[in-house]
């Protein structure tokens, strides 16, 4: 069973903005490994060197704002052309199993985990397991099928998922599962996410790049108001 404190998770900050978001959310991770990427984006025509000459100080100053108090945390500067290759490569760098976009809490009481199928399951399975054990959440594992879909092989997905969570000795009265029949899975998830704290997704793409540029997922973050916790897929 992994240690709690082995996951470690992304969390990437527009820092060109001169009142980027407090993140409370960095206080509710505290029982992880967290790496805050402050990415400042530049302009395609502009040399990154120039405009990092003309903003660090400022950048430097908001990014230690947000990690102040917080001396467990792995503060990065970046000034970037491509924001979505740069959450890659220092998720990569930094062994990253998830990264945090989109909204801020300061609790996570209850967690949200829509699963599609058995891709990236187990990756999903263990990061869930650790939120849960380094919290008092509960987490709910949901899978929407449509009409022509199999109730029974949606409902073995989810048991069986439960179950794996369980493994990594988590009670079984704080796992739960719902099953969407005749639905349409992004509404779906839209609105059953406005009853968590947390929602986590898989990805389904070898890059989050790719995963960034468009398709459910990102449809899902935004229109979620919740943190959503991308669980990479680097197998």
């Amino acid at each position: 069973m992994p240690p709690i404190g082995e996951l470690t998770i992304l969390i990437p900050v527009d820092i060109s903005d001169p009142e980027p978001p407090p993140l409370d959310v960095l206080d509710v991770l505290r029982p992880f490994e967290v790496v805050l990427l402050g990415y400042f984006p530049v302009p395609d025509q502009a040399e990154p060197a120039l405009i990092k000459h003309e903003y660090e100080a400022d950048a430097q100053t908001r990014l230690d704002a947000i990690a102040e108090g917080r001396p467990d945390v792995t503060d990065i500067l970046v000034f970037t052309h491509d924001r979505g290759a740069t959450i890659d490569r220092v998720a990569d760098q930094y062994d990253c199993e998830a990264v945090l976009t989109a909204g801020d809490t300061d609790h996570i009481e209850s967690i949200l985990v829509p699963i599609r199928g058995d891709v990236n399951i187990e990756r999903i399975v263990s990061v869930v397991a650790e939120l849960v054990r380094g919290s008092r959440a509960t987490a709910t594992f949901f899978h929407s099928i449509d009409e022509d879909g199999d109730p029974s092989q949606g409902e073995y997905l989810l048991r069986g998922t439960v179950e794996r969570v369980t493994e990594y000795g988590i009670d079984a009265d704080r796992i739960d599962w719902q099953l969407a029949e005749e639905g349409d899975p992004y509404s779906d998830i839209v609105a059953l996410g406005e009853q968590y704290d947390i929602i986590v997704l898989g990805e389904t793409e070898p890059s989050l790049r790719e995963r960034i540029i468009g398709d459910m997922l990102s449809r899902i973050i935004d229109d979620i108001e919740i943190p959503a916790l991308i669980v990479r897929d680097i197998e």
